[in-house]
């Protein structure tokens, strides 16, 4: 009887051995991957320059389009020369989109009181990149102040590009 039942204690444990084993493990091997392109390239190619002018004792602007080298002058600032509206360009891989920011103003500052540059671009805010060289232009109007103060004001703005 002891055997009969050594038998059946170890009909039992493999019985659950069997039961037990439904769950199995599964492994796999993913895949990563990952894609580089070329950095966004972004050049100046011409400075914004309003040229020279003359203020007059109430002051005024100078306004500098992106579409030409024409500036305006008012109401009592007198222009002299020529003028030059700023140049940039950027470049980005072929199929990928580029944001364009350029700064919305900056001051210029020299001999005497700081004057404010709002800035304006005719760059998209997303440009569609094709691996060329693509330009753009940046103009502004110039505020000086009443009987300005001779001299060269100087200053810099912000632009940046980067992918999407």
């Amino acid at each position: 009887m002891l055997n009969k039942s050594k038998i059946a204690l170890a009909g039992a444990i493999a019985a659950a051995a069997l039961v037990s084993t439904g769950a199995q493990a599964a492994t796999v091997n993913a895949d990563a991957r990952v894609v580089i392109i070329a950095p966004v390239e972004l050049e100046q190619t011409a400075v914004l320059d309003f040229g020279v002018v003359a203020p007059g004792a109430a002051g005024g602007t100078v306004t500098l389009p992106t579409t030409s080298n024409t500036r305006t002058c008012a109401p009592t600032v007198t222009c002299v020369g020529t003028a030059q509206r700023g140049g940039l360009r950027v470049r980005g891989a072929n199929g990928y989109n580029v944001a364009i920011s350029v700064a919305g103003s900056t001051s210029l500052t020299g001999a005497g009181a700081p004057m404010n540059l709002s800035l304006t671009t005719d760059a998209p805010a997303t440009l569609a990149a094709n691996g060329n060289w693509q330009a753009f232009n940046v103009g502004g109007t110039l505020t000086i102040g009443a009987n300005q103060t001779a001299g060269t004001y100087l200053g810099t703005y912000a632009v940046s590009a980067d992918y999407q």
